[in-house]
């Protein structure tokens, strides 16, 4: 896709989009990834050759016409998604203007903005994750399989916030009613949201999550995995997907467990697909051990 489509944005908003380019195209230099830095630096150079008015020295109100090709204006929605859901607690005014405009970017292109490139989806794969006292284990991006990568997820010096979310799914840690033992855990990279079954599960929630560049010593990998760890335990690989751009985009994730009250043949069902950014949400909430995690009581 080689044509050029028009939108009229306010000069606070392409200073905006010049910025989150900039920025993403400086980190990842820095990181050692050049080929993505220069597809953002393209996109830059691209956005600042068909702006109507080049100027920086008029009203920030100032209403002015930017041609990107469909997928560099996919880019720029993708980062943009992934800016607001980062900005979203510590400046919720740029991470507000972030959404907007990605928002009117998608509805101004409409069918002409490219469907993001899916990660090697589908995928599954079946393990089981060791569990410590602290009730939990962590969801977390890495390089691939083969990459001198650390393997163990981090401890905390203060756990109290997982007791302080849903009950089930607390920033990419899935809360378990197994304390000591093991947990079954099937992770499924999906090309889309699949259909909602909430039987024979317990508790049901979704949550975003901004899968992030993997900012490691050397060349960058070529491959990413998604592994799972409880807090000082080794982790287990559980999808291994190719990495696409922006490198750090948005998925949905939805968390399903059965057999957390038993303690016992405890099932959890983790399920990822490529989506923009949405709210928190609890679908099912039937078992004890969420409701005492509710309560802040573990």
């Amino acid at each position: 896709m080689n044509d050029l489509y028009p939108m009229d944005v306010s000069l606070k908003e392409r200073h905006r989009l010049v910025g989150q380019l900039d920025n993403s195209s400086q980190s990842l230099r820095e990181g050692g990834d050049p080929a993505e830095a220069d597809e953002y630096s393209a996109i830059f150079h691209e956005l600042w050759e068909h702006t109507s008015h080049r100027t920086i020295e008029l009203p920030e109100e100032t209403t002015v016409t930017v041609a990107l090709t469909p997928d560099h204006w996919s880019l720029l929605a993708e980062l943009l998604d992934v800016s607001a859901f980062q900005l979203a607690s510590r400046d919720p005014e740029d991470a507000t203007l972030a959404r907007s405009l990605r928002d009117r970017i998608r509805e101004g292109l409409g069918d002409h903005l490219p469907a993001p490139p899916q990660p090697s989806a589908p995928q599954h794969h079946t393990t089981s994750v060791h569990i410590d006292e602290l009730g939990c284990f962590a969801l977390f991006a890495a390089p691939g399989t083969d990459h001198p990568f650390p393997v163990s997820a981090y401890r905390f010096d203060d756990n109290t916030w997982l007791d302080e979310g849903n009950g089930l799914a607390v920033r990419s840690h899935i809360l378990t009613g197994t304390r000591n033992g093991a947990v079954d855990l099937t992770a499924e990279l999906l090309d889309g949201p699949p259909p909602l079954e909430t039987d024979p599960w317990d508790d049901i929630a979704e949550y975003s999550w901004a899968f992030p560049t993997i900012d490691v010593p050397g060349p960058p990998p070529t491959t990413g995995t998604l592994r799972a760890a409880a807090p000082g335990h080794q982790a287990v690989t559980l999808i291994e997907f190719d990495r696409v751009w922006p490198s750090t985009c948005m998925y949905r994730t939805r968390v399903s467990v059965q057999g957390r009250d038993a303690g016992t043949d405890e099932q959890h069902l983790v399920q990822l697909w490529r989506a923009p950014s949405a709210p928190e949400k609890l679908i099912k909430a039937t078992d004890l051990t969420g409701h005492r995690r509710r309560a802040g009581k573990p």
